[in-house]
Order: C-alpha cells, then sequence, then structure tokens
C-alpha cells in the first residue's frame, strides 16, 4: 500500500515554547472517519526563538482524555513526533485509528528527549476534539481500543454474572429443601455472592507482561507459543547443495551432487522438549519451477543426538503441490526419549533417497513447535533473548555474588557457595541455571549440607530454552535442622562414579516458585485487562528502572541535586561547555581470558567487563547489552561498530594453533586474528575489525584451533576497544 499523501491539518500549527504557558486551544475538530490523515503541526520555541533540534533528539507527545474503565479515570496514547524540520522546530504526528474511536476534549503534553539522555518537558499543554463522523454509526468507542481489553472485559463480566444466576437459582431451589438449615441457606448464598464479587474485581485488576523489547514485529500471536530457536546457521551442513539465508528464509539450489539432506547440531538453538509431551512441527515450504525432483520426497523434522533420534516429522508435500508458492507443512508427535538424555536437539530438512538426484530449488521458512495437536500461526520465540517475556516482576538473585560465571569444573561437589540469605522453612524457592554436563549426570540440589535429611532433588531441562535447567522446591524443618550453614546450597553431578566436565554459565535461586530471567532489570512493561499471552494485548512502557539506567549518570531520579550544564536550544545542549552531539560511543572491556579450563576448536570466548568508557555519554550503553555469561552482544539498533583488541593464547606446546573469528547471529566466522603455532609461548597478537549491525543481532568471538587438552594457560580476549563509527 502506498503512504498517504493527504492529510487533514489542524487549524494551524502548534506553536510550543519551553516557558510555561496556558493551555493551547486553537478550535481543531477531528472526525472519526479521518483514519490515516488527522495530522497536528507543532513549533517548537524557547522563550520565543524556534530552537535547532539535534540529530537523534526523541520527540514525546501524550494524549489524554477521561475514561472510566482506566486505573485512574485517565486514557493515555503516547506518540513519537516525526521532525520535518530540525532547524526550525516543526514536527507532526498523525492520529492513530484507535484514538478516534473516542467521542470529546482531548489534551496533550510534548517533551523532549536529547540524545545525551537529558530530557525535558516544554511545559507546553494543548487541545483539540473528536467527533463521531455521520457515515460511521458502527465506529467503536474508545473502550474497544483501551488496551485491547475492555470489550473482553465486558464479556467476561456478563458471562459471570449470567452463571453467578443460574447457580443462586439452584440454590434456592436448594434451599427449599427442609432438611437445610436457614442459616446455612444464607451461607451458601453469601459464599456465592463473594466469591463472584472476587471474580469481577480480579477481572477489572490490569494485567501486566514484561518484556527487553517490544519490536514484535508483524505477527499473529493469537495461536500457541513457538518453542523453537533458529538462526542463520540452522540449515550448515550437509549435503545437496548451498544453503542461503535472507530475512528468515532458507534457499538451497540443488546442484545434481545428491540427495537433500541439511542439519547442524548447535547446542546454543538445542531447544528442550517434555518427555511424552504432545507437540506439533510446522513450516512453510516453497518448491521452485525449476525443481526437477519427487517432491513427494521433501519433508523437515526435529531430532536429537546420539544417532539422529526423530521426534516430530511434518507431512510430505503432496504430488500437486503448486510451484513458486509458499505451501504450510505439519507433524503431531508425542515425545518419547525411550529413557535416553538428548545431547543436542535440532532440526532437519531433507528428501528421501530415490534414484533420482533433483536439482532446483527449494525454501524453507517459519518453522514452529508448539504443545498440542494444533499448528497455530508462526511467531517468535518470546521467551529468548531480545524478548524473555514474564508476566512476574523480576526477582532478586539470592546466589552468591563472589562467584564469577562462566564456571567449569570436573569435581561430583561442582558448586557450593553461601547465598545472600538464609533458607527459610515454607518458603518456595526456584533454582535455574544454565550450562552443560555430561548426558550420563543429572543436577543434583542439597541445601545447608551433605547429609541426606539435605537433599532436595534433580534439576530438570527446561523447555523452549538451551542448555537450562530448573526446579522448584520448597524447604522443610527437616532439611533445616542443626544445620551449621543456613544459607549453603549445593549442587552435584550424579552419579559420583561417571562424573565429567560442567560448566555453569549462570546461575539464580529466587524466592517464590516462578522463574524470572537473570538480568538486572526489564527495559519496558505492559499493562492490559486481558490475562493473555498476546502482546498486542498490552500497552507498552518504559519501566522506571530502565529509564534511570539510561540517564546520564550525573542526574538522579530520587534525590535533589545540582547539575552542571547549559541548556541553549538556539545552539545545541552542553555540558560544562562540550556539545553533547560531538560524544561518540566508545567503551573498554577486559578480563576475557579464558585460564585453567577446556578449549577446543569453535568455543565461544568472553567478551571481558566494562573498565573504562570515553566519555559520559558512553555510560549510557544505547547500542548493545552484554549477557550474563559474557559471551553475547545483542545488538539494540542499527549502528556500525569499531573492535580494536589483544587476542592470547598460550599451550605449552608448539604443535598448536588458533585463529579468532566473529560471528552474527551463530553465523560463519568474520577471522580477525590467527596465530599459526608456536603455542608453546605466550602469544599476543592486536586485532582490527569495523563491522555493521542491525538491532537484535547477537555478536560472539569464537576460537578455531587444533587444541584439545582438557586445560588451557592462557586463551581469549585479553581485551578490547569497542567505538560507534559512522558507516557508509
Amino acid at each position: 500500500m502506498e503512504e498517504n499523501q493527504f492529510f487533514k491539518v489542524a487549524n494551524k500549527p502548534i506553536v510550543i515554547d519551553t516557558v510555561q504557558q496556558a493551555i493551547i486551544d486553537n478550535g481543531t475538530t477531528f472526525y472519526s472517519h479521518d483514519r490515516g490523515t488527522a495530522k497536528i503541526e507543532f513549533f517548537l520555541k524557547n522563550e520565543g526563538v524556534a530552537f535547532s533540534i539535534p540529530q537523534g533528539t526523541l520527540i514525546p507527545i501524550r494524549l489524554t482524555f477521561p475514561l472510566e474503565t482506566a486505573e485512574d479515570g485517565l486514557a493515555r496514547h503516547d506518540y513519537l513526533a516525526v521532525v520535518d524540520d530540525p532547524v526550525n522546530g516543526r514536527v507532526h504526528i498523525v492520529l492513530e485509528e484507535n484514538i478516534l474511536g473516542y467521542q470529546g476534549v482531548v489534551e496533550g503534553s510534548v517533551y523532549v528527549n536529547f540524545p545525551n539522555q537529558q530530557s525535558l518537558d516544554t511545559a507546553g499543554r494543548f487541545r483539540f476534539r473528536i467527533h463521531r463522523s455521520p457515515l460511521e454509526e458502527t465506529t467503536n468507542e474508545i473502550d474497544a481500543y483501551y488496551f485491547n481489553g475492555f470489550n473482553w472485559f465486558a464479556q467476561q463480566v456478563e458471562e459471570l454474572t449470567d452463571s453467578t444466576k443460574q447457580e443462586i437459582e439452584k440454590l434456592f431451589a436448594r434451599a427449599n429443601d427442609q432438611s437445610v438449615s436457614l442459616e446455612e441457606k444464607v451461607k451458601m448464598l453469601d459464599e456465592k455472592i463473594n466469591q463472584t464479587e472476587q471474580q469481577i474485581n480480579e477481572l477489572g485488576n490490569l494485567k501486566r507482561m514484561y518484556s527487553n523489547s517490544i519490536d514484535f514485529g508483524n505477527y499473529d500471536y493469537s495461536g500457541n507459543a513457538n518453542l523453537a530457536m533458529t538462526d542463520s546457521d540452522t540449515f550448515k551442513w550437509g549435503d545437496g547443495g548451498v544453503v542461503t539465508y535472507e530475512n528468515g528464509e532458507y534457499t538451497v539450489v540443488m546442484d545434481g551432487s545428491g540427495r537433500l539432506v541439511k542439519w547442524n547440531t548447535n547446542p546454543e538453538t538445542s531447544v528442550y522438549l517434555k518427555d511424552k509431551t504432545q507437540y506439533t512441527m510446522s513450516c512453510e515450504m516453497y518448491v521452485g519451477a525449476d525443481y526437477t525432483g519427487d517432491v513427494t520426497q521433501v519433508f523437515a523434522n526435529y531430532a536429537y543426538t546420539d544417532g539422529g533420534q526423530v521426534l516430530i516429522q511434518t507431512s510430505r508435500l503432496p504430488r500437486d503441490v503448486p510451484r513458486n508458492t509458499w505451501v504450510v507443512v505439519k507433524g503431531t508427535s508425542t515425545i518419547d526419549y525411550q529413557g535416553r538424555e538428548p545431547k543436542v536437539l535440532y532440526f532437519t530438512w531433507q528428501t528421501v533417497s530415490n534414484t533420482t538426484i533433483p536439482t532446483g530449488t527449494l525454501k524453507i521458512r517459519k518453522l514452529k513447535i508448539e504443545e498440542g495437536a494444533d499448528a497455530t500461526p508462526h511467531q517468535p520465540n518470546l521467551l529468548i533473548a531480545p524478548y524473555q517475556i514474564s508476566k512476574v516482576p523480576l526477582n532478586a538473585n539470592l546466589g552468591n555474588k563472589e562467584q564469577p560465571f562462566p564456571y567449569s569444573s570436573n569435581a561430583w561437589l561442582f558448586y557450593a557457595k553461601d547465598m545472600t540469605e538464609n533458607f527459610i522453612v515454607g518458603q518456595p524457592y526456584t533454582l535455574t541455571l544454565k550450562g552443560t554436563k555430561p548426558t550420563t549426570q543429572s543436577f543434583r540440589v542439597y541445601i545447608t549440607g551433605q547429609e541426606s535429611r539435605c537433599r532436595i532433588d534433580d534439576m530438570l531441562p527446561v523447555e523452549g530454552v538451551a542448555d537450562t535447567w530448573r526446579i522448584t522446591f520448597t524447604p522443610t524443618a527437616d532439611n533445616l535442622t542443626g544445620s551449621a550453614s543456613p544459607s549453603n546450597l549445593r549442587i552435584y553431578q550424579m552419579p559420583s562414579g561417571t562424573t565429567g566436565a560442567v560448566r555453569i554459565d549462570w546461575l539464580k535461586i529466587e524466592k517464590g516458585d516462578t522463574a524470572t530471567p537473570p538480568i538486572t532489570f526489564y527495559k519496558y512493561f505492559g499493562e492490559g485487562l486481558k490475562d493473555s499471552n498476546n502482546p498486542y494485548d498490552y500497552s507498552w512502557d518504559v519501566t522506571p528502572e530502565y529509564t534511570e539506567k539510561r540517564l546520564n549518570d550525573k542526574v538522579s531520579l530520587t534525590e535533589p541535586q545540582s547539575i552542571e550544564g547549559t541548556k541553549d536550544f538556539r545552539d545545541q545542549p552542553l555540558i560544562k561547555g562540550e556539545r553533547i552531539p560531538t560524544e561518540k560511543f566508545g567503551i573498554s572491556l577486559i578480563g576475557g581470558r579464558l585460564v585453567g579450563v577446556p578449549v577446543s576448536n569453535n568455543t565461544i570466548l568472553n567478551w571481558g567487563n566494562p573498565y573504562a568508557y570515553d566519555n559520559e555519554r558512553s555510560k549510557t550503553n544505547d547500542l548493545f547489552t552484554l549477557s550474563e555469561d559474557n559471551k553475547t552482544l545483542t545488538i539494540l539498533k542499527n549502528c556500525a561498530l569499531q573492535f580494536v583488541g589483544k587476542f592470547t593464547c598460550q599451550t605449552n606446546d608448539a604443535s598448536y594453533y588458533a585463529y579468532l573469528g566473529m560471528r552474527v547471529n551463530g553465523a560463519s566466522d568474520w577471522r580477525v586474528a590467527g596465530i599459526a603455532g608456536t603455542l608453546n609461548w605466550r602469544n599476543d597478537v592486536g586485532w582490527f575489525c569495523v563491522r555493521k549491525f542491525n538491532a537484535g543481532e547477537r555478536v560472539t568471538l569464537v576460537t578455531e584451533t587444533n587444541f584439545t587438552t582438557a586445560s588451557v594457560n592462557n586463551w581469549g580476549v585479553d581485551q578490547v576497544y569497542i567505538k560507534e563509527v559512522l558507516a557508509t
């Protein structure tokens, strides 16, 4: 659809000054039929003079109107203004369709968020009106849009009321039974009325959802959650032709060398599925007009090692499948590991072997695994980064703060640390860790000691995420009685006779029976009336914790404070005379070397920890986040970054070589440094790299080597400097 070029513009632009002023009412009225055309223009000024809007500045505009169903009686709609003329401070917004269902007076306010994280309430307030178009007698009132849930709320109340009415009629009929005392009759009716009142009150409470990203895309979230994890290398290995990946689609042009069989046993995208549970796998496939093979031999499945055991397989394409067209295929199975523990779970894409070796184009996309027998619309996996969706606020991590991660050990008792507080009898706890272990072993949890009375149970794999284990438990008095270490948490690998290499990337123990992600805060929260798994059923806002993090460290949100700086909107905002836009992001990381742990080909290395910043602006990093295990940079916005670092290796054996590569979303390395041999001495190699990134991409450092010994003297990125640069 072409972009609309026709707008109904307000009577005249609204002039907003940074000094306090009375609310501006220019008499503008929009109508409910002005969908996509209701435009309001603003001129921003400072003491009567138009001020220049620095590059990267955001202009939030909040519209409010009275609404009884809102928590405080006031509905809110937030916009980011489009900057039309930054030199003269001219911006505009176009009203969204949902607000046009409201009838009455709308008031608004204008704010400015500068690129150095300073912000300004312009004190500019304005007012306009919305009326019902005669053509649209059926236009929904704003209640139908408020938090995407009011209609649902009203329907639920009506159904609950009807149900209660029927129950009360039954109780009255029973009350006529002479065997029931008057006191019992009154009690029955009173309990039912109280129960209904409580249920209606619960329906009216706003439900919350938390996420680290609100870029939910153009997906249909009405179906089941997607438990699958894929990346650009999902079908990296195999035969039949080279696979290319672009915009979520995998394409192979079969070259006649053999049948199609593609896979990648990458543990980073290995998602556990619960045993004895029914799942449905679905995807879309495409057969090009040039394909010469038997289309009924094409299918995909989800399998696990060792042995490539198939768990779920899609149906095969029908013989009359249309060419150059996307077609949905699916399959349903009940998982049966037959007593085995899978090492890695992975997708395969293949054709059945037959006498004809095909050529031509095949494509696959939108891979999904979900619980149950139905295939519902494709959506991303919201359990993993960048979303890490949850319906509960973050719980504090009670784990030992002095234990560094990642952590490797071959010991039977590989973790024994005191928590930040003692265990409490009757208090539920949830323990989660991300790590790897031999498939023969289990993670067994003890608290306060190693006696049999201190044993809790074995941790279980977590559905929908890779290499993650969890247990929820409630300590008893017997667990804690007589303990000399009431805060001690112990994890063993069992059985003791077959111990092997265990690696823990992170660990979190928290109060309650619900696990929350191992992060310090959520960036966004959503509120809605409907207890839904659909993020679009919620109205989203920035969390106070994320707002505070992004502010300049000199600014406190809680304490009175004097800030040295200059507001000079006729030029550019200044701090101590320096123009803010000239401050470029730069950060130095150190401590990424691995010492005394196993290293082999394709080992993912640590980035290190923040050590120094180029300037104040760099402390409010809005370019990337660093995972708790120090292994992954998640890019927050489109950017170009320059890396300068030192790669260090030492093995006491001259026969080994080492290379350093950079991967994006697990894709093929950009080799940035290499040491051809002589690793019996410590080798320090400088490296340099400039690369463009897109928001949401995950960046890791990996090593290529023929080193296989269990423990390494020194290996990894000793230090690295990351700087934002301007790409062409």
